[in-house]
């Protein structure tokens, strides 16, 4: 009787025993799978989020074109990184946007201006962002662009407590109308050749600054 007692606690240990090894294969196993599960991406107009082909110029509109093209050049005239090279990419060949997106004293004024507290707020480590709100309108009568924008300033680098310095203005921008702003300058040949030489995109549209001027100036 003893004997078959034995027998019977000696088969149940060695069946925990394969059970805990079980298991713990199991736990080790689950490590190693991967579970796909697919989803869908919003449709939008950033490539990046887009499951469908990129909409064409025509299916954007003039208007539309015409609006970031204004935003990515205010964007340009005051935004800062704590960057060197990125002030030297912004003033020389290709990469100098606001100078390809301008008319020559237009581009003079900027460097003369705004450039010079870019630089000297990027060397101090200071980081500001730019973001054009309302709506961009041009008056009846008028040559000009109406564009509110605000710039939020951060003057302290790596200190998270720190609120950032906001301030707003407006920006009144005369651009060429002559030809279709938004449409490029070039077939789509010369438009790569142009992207793969480093050039931003926005310089291969009709788009070119005549004169900039700000409130009270």
């Amino acid at each position: 009787m003893r004997k078959i007692f034995g027998y019977i606690i000696g088969l149940a240990t060695m069946l925990s025993v394969f059970a805990m090894i079980y298991v713990v294969a199991a736990i080790y196993d689950t490590g190693n799978k991967s579970i796909i599960e697919p989803f869908f991406f919003r449709t939008g107009l950033n490539a990046f989020i887009q499951t469908d082909m990129p909409r064409s110029l025509g299916e954007m509109g003039e208007r539309k074109m015409r609006d970031w093209l204004i935003q990515k050049y205010v964007t340009e005239y005051f935004y800062v990184v704590p960057d060197a090279e990125n002030v030297a990419r912004r003033t020389n060949g290709n990469t100098a946007i606001i100078s390809r997106m301008s008319a020559p004293n237009v581009a003079r004024q900027w460097e003369r201006g705004e450039l010079i507290q870019i630089r000297e707020m990027a060397s101090n480590g200071v980081m500001r962002r730019v973001r054009v709100f309302n709506e961009i309108f041009k008056p009846a009568g008028s040559d000009y662009w109406h564009v509110d924008y605000e710039l939020k300033t951060w003057y302290k680098p790596n200190d998270m407590d720190t609120a950032p310095v906001i301030t707003r203005g407006t920006m009144y921008i005369k651009i060429q109308e002559s030809g279709k702003v938004g449409q490029l300058y070039s077939n789509l040949e010369g438009v790569q050749k142009a992207l793969l030489a480093g050039i931003d995109p926005a310089v291969v549209f009709m788009f070119r600054v005549l004169s900039v001027q700000f409130d009270g100036k």
